[in-house]
C-alpha cells in the first residue's frame, strides 16, 4: 500500500469514526472537538482527523467556530428551523423542476420507490428501515432534477435531520404516516404543473407527523 493509500484510508476511519460518534450522540450537540483528543478516539494521527473534521464541517455536522475551533453543531430551536426551511425552500424547488423534464423511466422509479416508503410508513412505530428509504426517495428526486447544488445541499439536510431524529424522534407518539404520503408528491410531479408539485411537498413537509417541537408547532 502507497502513502497516498494509507492516507485516505486513514482519512476515511476517522471521519466514518466520529460521524457515527455524532450521529448516535455519543458525541453530543455542541460538544467542542480537539484533534488531539479524537486522534485517541479514532487511533490515527491527527492529520488524518483534520481531513475528516473538514468534510464533516462540508456536511453540516459540525461547525467550526473563529478563534475557538470546532464543536458538534447545536440542537437549539434557532438552528432546527433554520435546517428545515432551508429544506422546504429546496425540496420544493427539486420538485417544481421535476414537473417540468420527469422522464418516464423516473416515473416508475420514484412510484415504486414511493409506494415501498409509504407501505412501510403505514405501521407504527416507524422502523429505521423508512427512514433510510426516505432518505433514498428525497436524494433520488434531487438527482433526477438534474442539480449538484441542490442534491448536495439535500444530503446535508437529511443527514441532519438523521441527527436531529436520533435524539428528539419527529414522530408523535402512536402516530403514522398516511398510506400515500410519498405517492401523493410522485402523483402531483406528474401532472406537470410546478406549482401542483410545490403545493404537495409543502403539505408534505407540514404533516404533523414532522411536529418537532415542544409547543406544537410544525415545520
Amino acid at each position: 500500500m502507497n502513502k497516498t493509500s494509507r492516507k485516505i484510508s486513514s482519512t476515511e476511519h476517522a471521519y466514518q469514526i466520529i460521524k457515527n460518534h455524532i450521529l448516535s450522540h455519543k458525541l453530543a450537540p455542541g460538544t467542542r472537538l480537539t484533534s488531539r483528543k479524537l486522534a485517541e478516539l479514532t487511533g490515527v494521527s491527527i492529520i488524518p482527523v483534520l481531513h475528516a473534521l473538514q468534510r464533516l464541517d462540508n456536511e453540516g455536522l459540525i461547525e467550526t467556530v473563529p478563534g475557538w475551533g470546532s464543536r458538534v453543531i447545536n440542537l437549539d430551536e434557532e438552528t432546527i428551523r433554520d435546517k428545515y426551511y432551508l429544506r422546504e425552500a429546496i425540496e420544493c424547488q427539486v420538485v417544481r423542476i421535476l414537473a417540468k423534464k420527469i422522464t418516464e423511466p423516473q416515473k416508475n422509479e420514484l412510484l415504486n420507490l414511493a409506494r415501498e416508503i409509504d407501505k412501510a410508513g403505514a405501521v407504527s412505530p416507524i422502523k429505521n428501515t423508512y427512514w433510510k428509504k426516505e432518505y433514498e426517495f428525497h436524494l433520488t428526486l434531487a438527482r433526477f432534477a438534474g442539480s449538484k447544488s441542490l442534491y448536495k445541499e439535500i444530503q446535508k439536510i437529511n443527514l441532519f435531520r438523521f441527527f436531529h431524529r436520533s435524539k428528539e424522534g419527529l414522530l408523535l407518539s402512536g402516530s403514522t404516516l398516511p398510506p400515500d404520503h410519498h405517492q401523493k408528491i410522485v402523483q402531483a410531479i406528474l401532472t406537470g404543473d410546478p406549482d401542483v408539485a410545490e403545493k404537495a411537498m409543502r403539505n408534505h413537509i407540514h404533516h404533523s407527523s414532522h411536529r418537532i417541537f415542544n409547543n406544537g408547532n410544525e415545520i
